[in-house]
């Protein structure tokens, strides 16, 4: 039965969800969502992640970033180095509670970006799942300014004249500029892991940025492994006629929790 549980500092509480292991974890995965709507999106997927890796003998824990979920603030306290200090704040709560089994940290989508900034930053080797990682900072906020402004003109939402676009308003998120300009300055080749450290990469399909990282990543010594899935089964992210619904593509999931409670 997953556990709820707040913890971090009292001036910033995070919550957490424990997936446990029974009878006892042979490993631990920290599951860090995607920012903003997508993490809304996505916790059918990660809780049944979370369930199946447990299952499997796997402790699973996975958190709300500040200012978003059920953890402490508001979408205007969001920002990149927050987001940096809350997955630290994670990494040290789970270091505690697991002890010496095998930890690896799992970021689906956006959260690439703050995985990859905390893991580029640590002295000792990490150990790194990217689930169809954002590499790209820039593209990744067009991306929302685009389906944001077609949720206000182009899907039908609104029955009389459509608001105008607010600056500080992306996707039903109120958020700081500064927020997004970090965001946007963020490129994959600012993230260079420890020697050591080790990746698994699971993608839907390749692109000339993540041949690229891959590429820089290996020549520092850093041990990368490809999990490729099935094509006709990723989620059509952008849809504006899908914006409110549950992404969970279950074959995916089934695939990468099998595979993550084999390499356990």
């Amino acid at each position: 039965m997953p556990e709820p549980f707040y913890f971090g500092d009292p001036q910033r509480l995070l919550f957490g969800l424990r997936h446990p292991a029974e009878p006892l974890p042979s490993s631990a995965m920290l599951v860090c969502g995607p920012l903003l709507k997508e993490g809304i999106r996505c916790q059918r997927a990660l809780w049944s992640l979370g369930q199946a890796l447990a299952a499997q003998g796997t402790e699973t824990m996975r958190f709300d970033w500040h200012g978003s979920g059920d953890s402490a603030g508001g979408s205007l306290d969001i920002s990149l180095p927050g987001l940096v200090s809350d997955l630290t704040t994670a990494n040290e709560h789970m270091r505690r509670t697991q002890g010496q089994v095998r930890r690896r940290v799992l970021g689906l989508r956006s959260a690439a970006v703050p995985v990859l900034l905390q893991a580029s930053s640590c002295a000792i080797p990490v150990d790194l799942v990217l689930w169809a990682p954002v590499f790209d900072g820039r593209a990744l906020v067009a991306s929302w300014r685009q389906q944001h402004a077609r949720q206000l003109h182009g899907a039908g939402r609104f029955l009389k004249t459509p608001l105008p676009a607010d600056d500080n308003e992306l996707l039903g998120f109120e958020v700081q500029a500064a927020f997004l300009e970090a965001l946007q300055e963020f490129q994959c080749d600012q993230a260079l892991l420890p020697a050591g450290s080790r990746i698994l990469l699971v993608q839907w399909r390749t692109s000339d940025s993540t041949d690229e990282f891959l590429h820089r990543q290996r020549a520092a010594g850093v041990a990368v492994e490809c999990l490729p899935l099935e094509l006709e089964d990723e989620p059509d992210w952008d849809n504006p006629d899908h914006f409110e619904t549950q992404i969970f593509p279950r074959r995916a999931v089934a695939r990468v929790a099998a595979h993550l409670a084999e390499a356990a």
